[in-house]
């Protein structure tokens, strides 16, 4: 990909001719255009910060869309560079933009996808068009319109999320992940759909969800105060009651968890704190754990906790746990 054709485009520096060199160029790769897109949003947070008149912020941004060129990757956003990108419309511009370009059809009309990914170790908070909120936890992506049309509301998650979603029977809410689809009216719930989790669920808060497998499209209705669980192995969908707590308290910043093998709970901490885990020992890794952790523990305190309650030696070195038995 020419980077330096990209950002003139960015900046409106292209004749018409050079855009359409590279609009060919995006329709016949697929993934140059993802990465033409995710280049964009970070030259979008970098022109915000210098309209606010940010030297520092602004300098910051433009640094970090350089760097992204030289080492010709996307950009994660940190936090308040979320917050920024959140809010600015036409940050992404979707495929269906750019294909209608160039093949040269008419576009009746031109819709704007932003893309928001949180690091590890954050979460982050928006509110959509339609007035709907959203908590994306550590480790998610979420693809969603600038504006809903009339025929629905669609966003697309890799991640958990919970949404709080504004009434309207007229158009129906849908959270798209790989192996689920979860569509309400109006209503509260979550979604794990990590892609690294055996399982994909939705938990329900209030009012009543549809889970349809994307596999066989079946409906299956979830009541309040449940959650349905898709084991991916399977391809089936389960239900049971829930302490809610347990799936929405992570956005105050705590981390609850009963019986939970010490292999699920790790991933859970490889998001939150941006390490990896070793088992030395695989027996270990089916012990059972109860309780919660909070944002503000250091990573330290959280091995020491299941060092001494579990009989087991949790060695930290730089960016990776290894865990064996005492």
């Amino acid at each position: 990909m020419d980077y330096e054709l990209l950002s003139k485009f960015f900046a409106g520096e292209l004749t018409e001719r050079e855009k359409e060199v590279l609009l060919d160029a995006l329709g016949e790769d697929a993934n140059m255009l993802e990465e033409a897109a995710r280049l964009k949003n970070s030259w979008a947070v970098a022109q915000l910060a210098a309209a606010l008149d940010d030297k520092k912020i602004a300098r910051k941004g433009l640094n970090r869309f350089r760097a992204g060129i030289s080492r010709h990757k996307s950009l994660i956003l940190k936090r308040w560079q979320i917050a920024v990108a959140a809010a600015v419309a036409g940050i992404i511009f979707a495929a269906s933009f750019f294909a209608g370009r160039i093949i040269d059809k008419p576009v009746t009309e031109v819709t704007a996808y932003h893309t928001l990914s949180v690091p590890a170790g954050q979460y982050a908070q928006l509110t959509l068009s339609d007035g709907s909120e959203i908590w994306l936890n550590a480790g998610s992506k979420l693809v969603y319109p600038e504006r809903f049309t009339s025929a629905g509301r669609e966003i697309r998650l890799e991640g958990e999320g919970l949404f709080k979603v504004a009434a309207d029977r007229t158009r129906p809410f849908t959270v798209k992940t790989e192996y689920i689809d979860v569509r309400a009216t109006g209503t509260q719930f979550t979604v794990s759909a990590y892609e690294d989790d055996d399982r994909v669920s939705a938990a329900l808060i209030e009012g009543v969800v549809s889970i349809y497998g994307s596999d066989n499209h079946v409906e299956h209705k979830v009541k309040a105060g449940h959650i349905a669980v898709y084991d991916k192995s399977a391809r089936q969908i389960s239900e049971q009651a829930i302490d809610t707590e347990m799936y929405t308290s992570w956005i105050n910043g705590e981390y609850r968890f009963k019986e939970t093998a010490l292999s699920e709970l790790t991933k859970r901490l490889e998001r939150y704190y941006n390490i990896h885990f070793v088992f030395l020992d695989e027996t270990v890794k089916q012990r059972k754990f109860s309780g919660a952790f909070y944002s503000n523990q250091s990573v330290d305190t959280i091995l020491k906790v299941i060092e001494t309650s579990a009989n087991m030696s949790c060695s930290l070195k730089q960016d990776t746990v290894y865990i064996a038995e005492k």
